[in-house]
């Protein structure tokens, strides 16, 4: 089994560093069933929901969350959103001007202050392994959206910082210490060619009529292998 070293600056104290995303699952996704009632005509065809798809489950449950480690407070002061926080000997937050997004667009329903989070956390990985640093995946309920970054954390850690994020129109009130904050999955960098292979095709209809001849879960006792983080 592989390691993912973690520690974290030593002003920050009692605070979760790396755990298991499998540990964060929200209240929607364990409350939501895998079928549910309809009155169309063929409830298998159209009565699933995301829960028997297993890709959208491992996207959740890969890697590990970094979670927010002190309460955030958030106003709505004149159509301008303000963060406070209590321990005022460290600020979690700054802010970038405008020019610093560039030409990119920001996200629909978010304001456009391009916010930084000063974040505590050191990371390093084995030789030849990255990390790759992200909103936690599917979390639309979350008030705010961090950008995504790939890190090489092997040769030297990834080490305490600057982060950006922006804030979701509407939302004010607490944002509170454990909320999931980023999702950071390691893999192994390799060298990739794409290539125009047409042999694939008729496989993928042979594993999609197989698929077929099953309700659910051909996918996760076929072809999904599960993954191990601790």
């Amino acid at each position: 089994m592989k390691e993912i070293k973690f520690a974290l600056d030593p002003s920050v104290y009692d605070i979760n560093g790396l755990v298991p995303a499998k540990n964060y699952l929200p209240e929607w996704y364990k409350k939501t069933p895998r079928l549910f009632n309809t009155d169309k005509e063929n409830i298998i065809n159209h009565g699933k929901t995301f829960k028997v798809c297993m890709p959208f489950t491992d996207s959740m449950i890969s890697g590990y969350i970094f979670e927010l480690w002190q309460d955030l407070y958030v106003v709505d002061d004149d159509n301008f959103p303000r963060i406070g926080w209590k321990d005022e000997k460290a600020p979690v937050f700054a802010t970038r001007e405008r020019e610093q997004s560039g030409h990119m667009t920001l996200p629909n329903g978010y304001w456009d202050i391009h916010y930084a989070l000063l974040h505590p956390l050191f990371i390093q990985t084995p030789p030849g392994y990255s990390i790759l640093v992200t909103q936690p995946f599917n979390r639309f309920d979350l008030p705010f959206m961090a950008l995504t970054g790939i890190v090489d954390s092997d040769k030297e850690p990834f080490f305490p910082g600057n982060y950006s994020m922006f804030l979701k129109h509407g939302f004010s009130g607490t944002i509170e210490a454990g909320t999931p904050l980023l999702q950071i999955i390691p893999f192994k960098r390799d060298e990739w060619k794409s290539i125009n292979d047409n042999s694939i095709i008729q496989k993928g209809f042979r594993a999609s009529n197989k698929s077929n001849r099953k309700i659910i879960g051909w996918y996760r006792d076929n072809v999904w292998s599960k993954k191990k983080y601790e």
